[in-house]
């Protein structure tokens, strides 16, 4: 809940994936997150009381408080946060990543999540091919009377769900053909772990150490209800009595935590572009 880490998270995730997406991430943001932000902090203000700060007084008699407000924004800002990165691993990890970790592990649930994972991208591909062809032969779902377009749209339907019965029958088939899950079999992966990768998974394991004993030790401390106090309690303080707002210093490992919870937050950013200019630097030399 620290103001710090999620205004950190916000930022990190919202590069990684304008890094992926270009400007269609920008779209995303500013017509989809940024109204759930405005919509999940006046929903928390005007249903949540607590907090000692009202603002104003609502029609039915209850405050609207500034606590309330502050901690509607933390929650949205965490929520978008969430989403972008789940944006940003939908991107990256495609379902040959997901089996290429978890298939030797779990093959059948392996196999049962990568296919999940495709599920809606792949039907709607499929969706769009059969509405095509029938739109080719005068049976389009968007034109015609509101009856006409409910029959033809009915036609699609049925003919995508023939054709997920017939695809899922043949993968499994193709599977079972193949071995897929027996004991001993040999699987081809273009995917290698390097001392990067080494060093990236214990530089990770070690940054989740660090912020693990700054949440123990409650050096990332930050209270919303029911008065504003950021940091844990020190012999210096900044109060703001307008909003009952207590800040305290940071402590030096608040101060490490943050700075090892920033480079975690942009690791795939900073790896991405590394990549991207060792890339150009190839392609130079050609």
């Amino acid at each position: 809940k620290h103001p710090v880490c999620i205004a950190i998270s916000l930022f990190s995730s919202f590069a990684c994936y304008l890094r992926l997406k270009g400007m269609a991430a920008v779209k995303t943001f500013f017509f989809f997150l940024l109204p759930m932000l405005v919509f999940v902090t006046t929903v928390n203000g005007l249903f949540a009381h607590y907090g000692v700060t009202p603002l104003a007084v609502l029609p039915d008699g209850n405050s609207l408080t500034f606590e309330s407000l502050v901690y509607g924004f933390v929650l949205a800002v965490s929520v978008i946060s969430v989403i972008l990165w789940m944006f940003c691993y939908n991107e990256v990890v495609t379902a040959e990543k997901f089996m290429h970790v978890f298939g030797k592990r779990i093959p059948a649930v392996a196999l049962v999540i990568a296919m999940s994972l495709r599920f809606i991208p792949m039907y709607k591909e499929q969706f769009r091919i059969i509405a095509q062809a029938q739109q080719g032969i005068g049976f389009d779902y968007k034109t015609g009377n509101f009856i006409q377009r409910i029959k033809n749209t009915g036609k699609i339907l049925s003919m995508l769900l023939t054709w997920a019965l017939e695809n899922a029958i043949e993968t499994a088939d193709s599977m079972r053909a193949r071995g897929y899950g027996l004991k001993g079999r040999k699987t081809y992966s273009r995917f290698r772990y390097t001392v990067q990768d080494k060093f990236i998974i214990v530089f990770i394991l070690i940054a989740d150490a660090v912020l693990t004993v700054a949440i123990v030790y409650g050096s990332l401390f930050a209270q919303y209800n029911p008065y504003i106090k950021i940091n844990p309690e020190a012999q210096t303080e900044v109060f703001i009595e307008e909003f009952n707002i207590v800040l305290f210093p940071f402590t030096a490992l608040a101060c490490v935590a943050i700075a090892v919870y920033t480079l975690l937050s942009f690791l795939p950013l900073i790896i991405d572009l590394k990549e991207e200019l060792k890339w150009q630097k190839l392609k130079s030399k050609i």
